[in-house]
């Protein structure tokens, strides 16, 4: 890779860029799998949980930045969450991750997931997992490859 990429926490003045990636991703979820329609008013609502991300003392925002052009290159979201009746009690979950198709095959995503790996831990959670749509071959590649296991199935019914 010749650009240098950092991988750090998300900063306030980074709140549009980290929006854009994550309405990208939620608009490629859309096209890889037709039970995931966005909403009309998707940039709205994206604003609007970003702030709400930002400010959730239990979740964290974790960016790889293109350091020659200041561009965030890729994002890991994960939400610390207390398992009450189950060892170990912390665990993050990881809701969103995006990494720009010109930075993909370049090891950006692994540097997001071993950040996001390492804050997690540091932050207390003993276990580390991750949610995303069912047919999304690419991703249950990469996680088996980073040993990641199935630990419980959510199946749905429309309404």
């Amino acid at each position: 890779m010749s650009s240098r990429i950092i991988v750090r926490e998300a900063r306030e003045n980074e709140k549009e860029q980290v929006s854009n990636l994550i309405a990208r991703l939620k608009m490629l979820n859309e096209e890889l799998d037709p039970h995931y329609k966005v909403v009309d008013d998707l940039e709205t609502v994206v604003r609007e949980y970003v702030d709400k991300i930002f400010s959730d003392e239990k979740t964290r925002v974790i960016v790889a930045v293109d350091e020659s052009t200041g561009e965030i290159a890729g994002l890991i979201v994960y939400t610390l969450i207390d398992r009450i009746f189950y060892k170990p009690r912390i665990k993050a979950v990881i809701t969103e991750f995006y990494v720009l198709p010109r930075y993909r095959r370049k090891r950006v995503g692994t540097l997001l997931l071993d950040k996001a790996v390492e804050k997690a831990s540091s932050d207390g959670a003993g276990l580390i997992t991750v949610i995303y749509p069912a047919g999304n071959i690419i991703a249950e590649k990469f996680y088996k490859g980073k040993r990641f296991i199935p630990l419980q199935i959510e199946m749905y019914k429309p309404l």
